[in-house]
């Protein structure tokens, strides 16, 4: 019996001792398992950026972490304790981004981050000229700012009219101001960036007529008289391809239809130059052909003091009238289709000043009929 319960208190013992080490085996298995669930672990949404532009991401995900800090050279913010954070660059180049985690077991450990800050870009370019003859050409040179790698021109009114090259030279064959853009791209990191300069090459003489088209839907400065005034409005449908055009309704019992644009606002009148040769032209219809003519095209200048465009403290300039030297025969027959009428006239040069000059075209008909005109200019010879 002794040795029975000698025997049963040595084996309690000893399973006491084996529990004991259990226990503090898994104790220490736990304490290993809190080591290993420290990992460093950060993104960046991006490697490269375009100063003081986009926004780069910056995300920790480590495990384990008493205390982080965030270092980003250049940037905004310097510096930052928390997991997430946005951050813009503002010096171009290379820079590199560190984040430091400090575990709760005391241990440090560091990440980086290169980041490529792109310079701004920006497109722009030069012409080589802003004023030529028609069917002269330009060169256009980039001038655009942060390594454009592709470039896109626009050249309204050019040969060609589209263009990929980096400096193009461009033929303009219209007689008109024109339009220049370019798009520029950045094949490092998909930049893109655009300018629109608008009329910024006048090609051939340039329009001194300010109120002889008729695209804002008005009549300005013009004047109508057969004996008196008649109505003359603006109607869609305009010449050469525009949006708009003026025109009246002619009365058989007129005997004739003039319009002038002598009392016409003083920003927008026109002076010539002695010794020079101008043109002056207009689209002209009628609604019924071979009823209506165009009899009379001249330019003409008159500065009366009682007119509205006479300048405070100017000087009177008396009636003058210029004749077609050239161009296309006066008297022109109307037709239902848009016909351009242009002839030249030639200024003396007799030291009178001639200030408030413009074109004056005299219809007639015999019959009742719509008559349009649009598109009237006035410009120098060269």
């Amino acid at each position: 019996m002794k040795k029975l319960l000698m025997y049963n208190l040595i084996r309690q013992l000893l399973f006491t001792l084996l529990g004991l080490l259990l226990f503090t085996s898994c104790d220490e298995d736990d304490v290993n398992n809190q080591s290993v669930i420290k990992e460093l672990l950060a993104t960046a949404s991006s490697e490269t950026t375009v100063a003081d532009g986009g926004v780069i991401k910056f995300i920790d995900l480590s495990l384990g972490v008493e205390n982080r800090q965030w270092t980003f050279p250049g940037g905004t913010p310097a510096t930052s304790d928390i997991p997430e954070v946005d951050v813009v660059f503002s010096e171009e180049g290379e820079v590199i981004a560190t984040l430091e985690v400090e575990y709760v077991d005391g241990t440090t450990e560091v990440m980086e981050f290169p980041i490529t800050v792109f310079p701004v870009l920006i497109a722009d370019f030069i012409p080589s000229a802003t004023r030529i003859r028609v069917g002269e050409s330009v060169t256009f040179t980039d001038n655009s700012i942060g390594e454009a790698t592709s470039w896109n021109w626009d050249f309204e009114g050019g040969t060609p009219a589209t263009s990929t090259e980096q400096n193009p030279t461009v033929t303009f064959n219209v007689n008109k101001p024109v339009t220049i853009s370019l798009t520029v791209t950045r094949a490092l990191d998909g930049s893109e960036a655009s300018i629109e300069k608008v009329d910024l090459v006048q090609v051939g003489p340039p329009e001194l007529m300010l109120n002889g088209d008729f695209e804002d839907g008005a009549i300005v400065g013009w004047q109508t008289w057969n004996g008196g005034g008649f109505a003359y409005a603006v109607e869609d449908g305009g010449a050469n391809g525009t949006a708009k055009t003026s025109y009246f309704n002619y009365d058989a019992t007129w005997g004739f239809a003039q319009l002038i644009s002598r009392d016409k606002d003083p920003s927008i009148t026109v002076a010539v130059e002695n010794g020079k040769n101008y043109t002056i032209s207009a689209y002209v219809k009628a609604a019924t052909a071979g009823v209506a003519n165009l009899n009379t095209f001249r330019l003409v200048n008159h500065l009366p003091d009682w007119s509205s465009s006479f300048p405070a403290g100017g000087t009177p300039e008396g009636y003058s009238e210029y004749y077609p030297i050239s161009g296309s025969t006066i008297p022109v027959a109307l037709t239902t289709d848009w016909q351009l009428v242009s002839v030249e006239v030639s200024i003396p040069d007799d030291g009178n000043s001639r200030t408030n000059s413009f074109p004056d075209l005299v219809f007639g008909s015999d019959s009742d009929v719509k008559i349009s005109v649009d598109e009237i200019s006035i410009k120098i010879v060269e």
